[in-house]
């Protein structure tokens, strides 16, 4: 067996260049959510994925408010319309990728695996609730190759 060791995010500040580099995500989620309204529905389910992002900044880098006051970006598109919502949180996957990118630096199932899991699993919820799709950033296969979607399944 070989042994493994875990680096994990390093020190706050090191943690925090980490963060940082995931802010033009958050800057989409807030253009989302300012173009869906901030107290409505679609808003809260947005606030989901943007506060536990804001929780596992915490987590690391002791900052409360980490990404400070809302900057959105203006051309977010509009998810009332739902023939764009699966492009919208498809343009998100390098955000989860990243988030389980910073993940695997981390020792498996500890506290600081588990501060990220919370902002992966709040993206998820968030995904589920515009897309009614279950782990919409979960694996796209398997070891026998690509799975088909339930719907071609026999």
């Amino acid at each position: 067996m070989v042994h493994r060791t875990y680096a994990g995010l390093g020190s706050p500040d090191a943690a925090a260049r980490d963060f940082e580099a995931l802010r033009p995500y958050v800057r989409a989620l807030w253009g989302l959510q300012a173009a869906v309204g901030y107290f409505t529905r679609d808003g809260s389910a947005l606030d989901i994925a943007l506060d536990s992002l804001q929780t596992a900044a915490f987590h690391f880098t002791r900052r409360p408010h980490f990404y400070g006051p809302k900057a959105p970006l203006e051309d977010a598109c509009d998810l009332r319309d739902r023939a764009v919502v699966a492009g919208a949180f498809e343009a998100l996957r390098p955000y989860a990728l990243a988030l389980r990118h910073l993940q695997s630096r981390c020792r498996p199932f500890g506290r600081d695996w588990q501060a990220l899991n919370v902002a992966l699993q709040g993206l998820d919820t968030t995904a589920f609730h515009f897309t009614g799709m279950a782990h919409f950033y979960g694996s796209r296969g398997d070891s026998a190759g690509p799975t088909p979607p339930p719907e071609a399944r026999p």
